[in-house]
């Protein structure tokens, strides 16, 4: 068990507490650094870049709705954060339609290769490489939200996101970072990621302007041709002879099947909301799981940041993860149990499995993510939308001539005989995307997500937390100090009072304090409606994000 030496700190920071605030020794005491959720009386957008959401914005001012929007925020995504998301990656979505009052699923995770039989990989599924792509759904997500609820013409939903590949956008520091890293993949087949972001052999520097013509023309090509711009044509016969060169296994035929799922999405019941979840292959239960888990034990009476709050949260998290890692595999092949998973008996069972005052070893809750998630809202329709490639870079694979870097999402499967995630022709992995939307009423009083693997349950647990059990606003929701199980190791911002480390280390969690804002887990993204009618929007501190409303 880890030994937290609290007394090795700076004798100012121990006066000062965890938050940097003298005398601060529960969360209740501070409220700096303090803002408030942004307010818009028509429209409302926050994403993990700002210049995404300006082009949401944008869109919606010049009379698009919150699809439209979406659409255009998705492609911006793809250009301003190319180490997060591409064009070769997967997208969930969930839609909010206030009129009709109803909330439409869409699971856009790729399938696999015809050829991605268990056979094909007695060693595993590599992490990086071409081997490590399935086939890529993000734009099959695109052009459903398009041609269900879109209301402008492609071509200019897809512009602003032309224009920034082609006249290039200001590297950000995030972006820099990631493009440090770019000179050490020395594959073979990382060549062309390295020619199109490395300049002369070196990353740019933050506030150098990175220009992707080829991403710029491949993205021309969609908006022409719409589905036929990306599946067939000229950007396919590039993504196949790539792959086919380079040792992958997606071929015409993978690229011809692919196509977006609408489901109904999870719903469970928390203190007096529905909350809503992405349907299997999502890890999105999760998340249900852990409420209906968590509705058994008094959390609004234990108030944010308790010891008691954190260790009965983090007991639950662990559970569920157990049923995951158990039964969640893609739905159209294999039987998932959802609605006993999600049953409130179920829940009881699990809730009394918990001892307040120890803790179980966890279910390994470790995957890794780099994705990006975003909000848009306008007068009748708001959009939880997430995308990725999975890992950073996400197969380091792009595709030469296109600007397209490929996910490795093939990655998430397993091989073993019995698994109910075993790799399959044309079977979808389990996805660590979702996106969630928790209604009282009639009303959306919480929507969104966030990006980090199995960190981004966790972490919406945590938000729906916050809002539903201690009435915080978005913002001061999203501020909270996170946690997060990564393996065995419960990881917790080093914002939480001393006494909560010491409490939860008595309990027996293995703990690991990390900075005081950790953008690895979590940079969230909400959106809800104002009580005074319009909408409330937050984007996380720990990341680059912008919300704005109008």
């Amino acid at each position: 068990m880890m030994r937290l030496r609290m007394a090795q700190e700076p004798a100012e920071q121990r006066n000062q507490g965890s938050l940097g605030v003298p005398g601060a020794e529960s969360l209740a005491d501070v409220r700096a650094p303090r803002r408030g959720p942004v307010y818009g009386s028509r429209f409302a957008a926050a994403a993990d870049h700002p210049l995404v959401t300006q082009v949401a914005m944008d869109v919606m001012r010049r009379g698009g709705n919150a699809a439209d929007a979406a659409i255009a925020a998705a492609a911006a995504n793809v250009v301003t954060k190319p180490h997060r998301t591409h064009l070769g990656g997967d997208a969930f979505c969930l839609v909010w339609r206030k009129r009709e009052g109803t909330i439409d699923c869409l699971n856009a995770g790729g399938l696999a290769p015809l050829a991605a039989t268990p056979e094909r990989f007695p060693q595993g599924v590599p992490t990086h490489g071409p081997l490590a792509s399935s086939v890529p759904g993000l734009v099959d997500a695109m052009l459903e939200v398009y041609k269900t609820y879109a209301t402008r013409p492609l071509g200019s939903l897809l512009a602003p996101a032309i224009a920034l590949a082609e006249e290039g956008f200001p590297v950000s520091e995030r972006l820099a970072g990631a493009l440090s890293v770019v000179p050490s993949f020395r594959d073979a087949w990382s060549g062309p990621l390295r020619d199109v972001f490395l300049e002369d052999g070196a990353p740019l520097a933050e506030g150098e302007r990175l220009r992707q013509p080829d991403l710029a023309a491949t993205l021309r090509r969609l908006a022409e041709d719409e589905r036929e711009g990306f599946y067939e044509g000229e950007t396919a016969e590039r993504i196949v002879k790539a792959m086919s060169e380079m040792g992958g296994i997606i071929a015409r035929e993978d690229l011809l099947r692919e196509t977006a799922v609408w489901a109904d999405p999870l719903r469970t019941a928390y203190r007096g909301c529905d909350v809503y979840e992405q349907a299997p292959p999502s890890q999105g239960f999760i998340v249900l799981e852990t409420l209906n888990i968590l509705e058994e034990f008094p959390l609004a009476a234990w108030g944010p940041g308790s010891a008691d709050a954190i260790h009965v949260m983090v007991e639950a998290t662990k559970l569920a993860f157990a049923d995951s890692r158990r039964y969640l595999a893609d739905p159209l092949i294999e039987a998932v149990p959802v609605e006993a998973l999600l049953s409130k008996e179920h829940a009881r069972r699990r809730a009394a499995e918990i001892d307040p005052k120890s803790a179980r070893r966890p279910a390994a809750a470790s995957l890794p993510g780099d994705t990006t998630e975003f909000v848009v809202a306008d007068e009748d329709m708001a959009i939880a939308f997430i995308q990725s490639i999975f890992a950073p870079w996400g197969s380091r694979v792009l595709v030469p001539g296109t600007g397209i870097v490929m996910n490795n999402r093939l990655s998430g499967f397993e091989t073993r005989a019995g698994a109910a995630n075993r790799i399959a022709p044309g079977k979808r992995t389990v996805h660590t995307l979702n996106t969630f939307m928790a209604l009282r009423d009639g009303r959306l009083v919480c929507g969104g997500g966030t990006p980090g693997g199995d960190f981004q349950v966790q972490s919406n647990v945590q938000t729906l937390v916050a809002v539903l059990d201690w009435g915080l606003d978005l913002q001061s929701a999203v501020d909270m100090p996170r946690w997060v199980l990564v393996g065995d190791t419960l990881a917790l911002e080093g914002r939480f009072p001393p006494s909560v480390f010491e409490d939860l280390e008595r309990r027996g969690h293995a703990l690991r304090r990390l900075a005081e804002w950790d953008g690895n887990i979590a940079r969230s993204q909400l959106v809800a409606q104002a009580p005074g009618g319009g909408w409330a929007a937050a984007s996380d501190l720990r990341g680059e994000g912008l919300a704005l409303g109008w």
